[in-house]
């Protein structure tokens, strides 16, 4: 009966939508191989991550049908990655200890990271020196860089052929092949598929469930715009307010939430009529966004009120407000949904706040202005 409850869910899963693999992302995956037996497992990774997983991008352990190793015990990895943008350098955290394992040097100004579609390598954009540095998962050692225009932020598309960039300083999406090499070292960087104007500063966004349209914030243009990713051209601008920052779907994709930084609130959308359906006050500086493991809630950070605040997916209207201190920025909550980590962009550090009782547990340092977070488990063959 365990068996057949496992396949039910994954026949589920993999029939939702972008959004809702990463709201729902969290616990044991089944995972297609798509590289070799060497490399490290993602077990389970946090929403934002967990889509890959979801899509069968990330590699297992020997093939094996159904993850052998535990979710823990001596050759399982739970680790927090932690971009520090002014230290051009990311944190690696043990998640069992909460200690810094390893600083790493990276390009200049490094934000936002994903895991590679082979779960053996987490790209880090360096948005000043125009590369992405690879880190080796297994080894935990940068092993190559990468050369790509203004990595603020990058995601691959639902059906996995594209890698999406959004370029700050240059006021445009970039549209990519995936990773067209067979080994890392031979990698030179992705091919270019198409450049599209968006608006000032784009930095966030968010695909539709069918992966044709992308939800792009350009914050200082102060729009949100629509693209059509086959058509390659921006299709619609919404105004959700000024200084608007991170997108968030809603579980099945047809509600669209925006962090309005300049208003210190979230927009909720409609996906298929556009209509405004709501804002929701959170506090001043509402900057990033994450959703529970169970699509029910999502946290947003006020990085001017130095707070965090749950909003009831379903109702729309803020539940619970967390003290977070010094310029919450971007956040994240653990695969097992029992964690929500928080970076302080001024502080110099993350903090784990404890999902149920709402009480930060942790504050560990890390390089100066800390951004990006990524959290993901990694069982490493033995």
């Amino acid at each position: 009966m365990k068996i057949r409850r496992l396949f039910l869910e994954y026949a589920f899963f993999a029939r939702v939508s972008i959004a809702l693999a990463a709201a729902l992302a969290g616990g044991l995956f089944f995972l297609t191989p798509t590289a070799t037996e060497g490399c490290p497992l993602v077990i389970s990774a946090g929403p934002k991550q967990g889509l890959q997983a979801m899509m069968g991008g990330y590699c297992r352990i020997n093939g094996a049908t159904n993850p052998a190793a535990p979710m823990t015990g001596p050759h399982v990895r739970r680790r927090a990655f932690i971009t520090n943008s002014d230290g051009d350098s990311i944190s690696i955290i043990d998640r069992d200890t909460y200690k810094v394992v390893k600083t790493l040097q990276v390009g200049d100004y490094p934000h936002h990271m994903i895991v590679s579609l082979d779960g053996r390598y987490l790209y880090v954009g360096n948005t000043h020196s125009d590369t992405v540095s690879v880190l080796d998962l297994a080894t935990e050692a940068i092993v190559k860089t990468v050369p790509l225009l203004d990595p603020y932020n990058l995601y691959y598309s639902p059906d996995r052929k594209l890698l999406v960039t959004t370029c700050t300083r240059l006021g445009r999406v970039e549209v990519h092949a995936v990773d067209e090499w067979s080994e890392i070292t031979k990698a030179a960087g992705w091919k270019r598929l198409a450049q599209i104007p968006t608006g000032k500063d784009p930095n966030h966004f968010a695909f539709s469930p069918d992966g044709r349209f992308m939800y792009v914030s350009n914050e200082y243009s102060h729009q949100l715009s629509v693209l059509d990713l086959q058509g390659h051209k921006v299709i619609r601008q919404l105004n959700p307010g000024r200084r608007p920052v991170d997108v968030s779907l809603a579980p099945g994709g047809k509600m669209l939430f925006v962090a309005v930084y300049g208003e210190g609130r979230v927009t909720a959308y409609d996906t298929e009529s556009f209509k405004e359906l709501d804002r929701i006050p959170t506090g001043t500086g509402a900057h990033g966004m994450a959703m529970s493991v169970d699509g029910k809630t999502l946290f947003v950070s006020n990085r001017d009120a130095s707070s965090v605040s749950a909003i009831d997916v379903a109702t729309r209207k803020v539940t619970q407000n967390f003290s977070v201190p010094q310029g919450p920025d971007m956040l994240e909550v653990t695969p097992n949904g029992r964690e929500l980590w928080v970076t302080s962009r001024y502080g110099a550090s993350v903090n784990v706040i404890e999902l149920s009782t709402g009480k930060m547990a942790r504050r560990i340092r890390t390089g100066a202005a800390p951004h990006g977070i990524v959290l993901v488990d990694l069982a490493i063959p033995q």
